[in-house]
């Protein structure tokens, strides 16, 4: 895997954690915010942390942040330092510009600017939140678009004790087993002569509406 360079603008809870993570899948994280005690609180966990004003142009140009595969902005509730560091980075050239969307008007700007990917962090959490407390099955839930979604859940009682060759997921229901869950052990891709049994985990793939067509 190529280890990537990835700036982070912003760290608050969604940009700290952001970084944490990538650092963490081994990848090289720059962590820039105004705030001097959040980046020295940040520095034992990144590679390299920056303290800087992204309302201020010249500050953002002076980053050289061209030179980073990826750079997101994670800034918080400050629509106009977000708006004015997308316009800057994207004269810039950034190979890939990744901004956090607090609303669909904030997150259409972004587009329009030239945002490459806007994220919803709160909205694509709620949504997976919601799934998971009103589908008792469902373990995990992550939303591809609107009606496709990648859904863990518990296996349903008229899976156990049959394969997914005699079960024809694919050609009843649309769906695709993308991986079991056996206790510590996964499988993916599973065999698919694998007889499934009670305590197994699936992860599968398809339209919301198939999905939930299983219970």
């Amino acid at each position: 895997m190529k280890r990537k360079s990835i700036a982070i603008v912003g760290l608050g809870r969604f940009g700290s954690t952001l970084a944490k993570t990538v650092v963490a899948l081994g990848h090289e994280v720059l962590g820039i915010d105004k705030d001097k005690t959040i980046v020295q609180k940040m520095v034992p966990y990144i590679t390299q942390g920056i303290i800087a004003d992204f309302n201020d142009e010249d500050a953002i140009r002076a980053l050289h942040l061209e030179e980073f595969d990826v750079v997101v902005l994670s800034i918080g509730a400050d629509t106009q330092a977000k708006l004015l560091a997308a316009l800057v980075l994207k004269e810039q050239n950034i190979s890939y510009l990744v901004a956090k969307a607090t609303s669909s008007t904030e997150g259409k700007l972004l587009r329009k600017i030239g945002v490459d990917e806007v994220i919803y962090p709160e909205f694509d959490m709620a949504t997976r939140v919601a799934h998971m407390l009103t589908r008792e099955h469902i373990l995990d839930y992550f939303e591809l678009s609107n009606t496709i979604a990648i859904v863990e859940m518990v296996i349903p009682k008229f899976m156990i004790g049959k394969s997914l060759v005699e079960l024809q997921l694919r050609d009843q229901y649309n769906i695709n087993v993308i991986a079991i869950k056996r206790g510590n052990d996964i499988m993916a891709p599973p065999n698919p002569k694998e007889i499934l049994k009670k305590t197994d985990i699936i992860i599968v793939i398809g339209d919301n509406y198939n999905i939930s067509k299983l219970n």
